[in-house]
């Protein structure tokens, strides 16, 4: 019997795309009641969480990912809560913006701060815990350790429910569902690290598994053959979702004068590049870089959802049009062969 993996990329306000292509798949095809395992990174981890619990607690799974959906699209406002800063945090702003640098919380403090995704988080697992979970489920989240009391340094942290034995410092069972999705959603600039404490134990500071692998994939696949939850990669099927294609680069006319590329120029502040064009850029490259080695092991038991968004949707920006971008990003997949694929795997699931 194979491995089901579901696998829910990262990309901030775009997991109300990832949620879409959920929703239909499973009211298609009930694959939401048939997974064997949830991986995710960044908002993705906080959908594979939601997953995984509504799964444990025999949840409605289509009225679960109806309220993701809801979610994302109702309570943006309340997820990207504007942060407070300092009186001196105001003030350089304000000197960034007068010489058009952008400026912004997002520079001198996190954009964000991070209690209202807490809030919403909280009302969709509670206090929950990792070992609440089914052991019969895999969950697999990516975020990053920022310092391992070992003396690695920080370190990329694939946060699961499986006992893997031999890696004892895996064990968060006691840690809660929700600080898992805090951690894995950290975004470096938009929300603050997130301390992870539980039973007396400090885990320490995480941020955003987005860093290291924005595509989940192949850290669900890695769990599932180490917990012995799938016997090798011939056992594994796939579905890979990811939160719509953006449509930037870096041109040859953009750049010139390669030798002039600083941090300024890479965050799209003194050049015509993207907006934090270096973010869009390890987010996109990491999430296709973990898609493509999958699909070499995988084959055909790999399918990708992964639509290209009309214009650019930023990881925070929560207006109508966005939205309605994302609507015709589902659009376009839904029309696809990529969907004719997914549903024809799904339906043997």
């Amino acid at each position: 019997m194979s491995f089901r993996l579901v696998s829910c990329d990262g990309g901030g306000i775009r997991g109300y795309l990832t949620c879409l292509i959920l929703q239909h798949l499973h009211q298609e095809t009930g694959m939401l009641d048939k997974a064997d395992g949830f991986a995710g990174t960044s908002t993705g981890g906080l959908i594979a969480v939601a997953m995984a619990d509504g799964r444990s607690q025999g949840k409605d799974m289509g009225a679960l990912i109806d309220g993701l959906v809801a979610n994302y699209r109702d309570d943006a406002d309340r997820i990207f809560r504007e942060n407070e800063r300092t009186i001196v945090d105001r003030a350089l702003d304000g000197v960034l913006r007068k010489f058009k640098l952008g400026g912004g919380p997002g520079i001198t403090a996190s954009q964000y701060n991070a209690t209202g995704l807490a809030e919403i988080g909280h009302s969709i697992v509670g206090d929950r815990r990792v070992g609440s979970l089914s052991p019969d489920l895999v969950l697999a989240v990516n975020t990053v350790c920022l310092h391992r009391n070992d003396g690695q340094g920080w370190a990329p942290f694939t946060i699961t429910n499986q006992d893997l034995g031999h890696e004892a410092w895996l064990d968060m069972s006691a840690v809660k569902l929700l600080d898992v999705a805090m951690a894995s959603s950290a975004a470096p600039t938009y929300f603050p690290p997130h301390l992870v404490v539980a039973d007396g134990v400090d885990y320490g500071y995480f941020a955003d598994g987005g860093t290291f692998a924005n595509n989940p994939v192949l850290n669900g696949i890695n769990v599932a053959i180490a917990s012995k939850r799938a016997a090798g990669l011939d056992q594994v099927e796939a579905i890979s979702i990811g939160t719509g294609q953006q449509p930037t680069d870096i041109s040859e006319e953009m750049i010139r004068d390669p030798d002039d590329w600083g941090l300024l120029k890479w965050f799209g502040i003194t050049s015509a590049a993207t907006k934090g064009a270096l973010i869009e850029l390890l987010l996109t490259t990491s999430a296709e870089n973990q898609y493509w080695m999958a699909r070499l092991v995988l084959k055909d038991r790999l399918v990708r959802l992964n639509p290209p968004l009309p214009k650019v949707v930023g990881l925070a920006t929560h207006k109508p049009a966005s939205y309605d971008l994302m609507d015709e990003a589902f659009r376009t997949t839904r029309d696809s062969g990529e969907w004719a694929r997914a549903i024809d795997m799904l339906a043997k699931w």
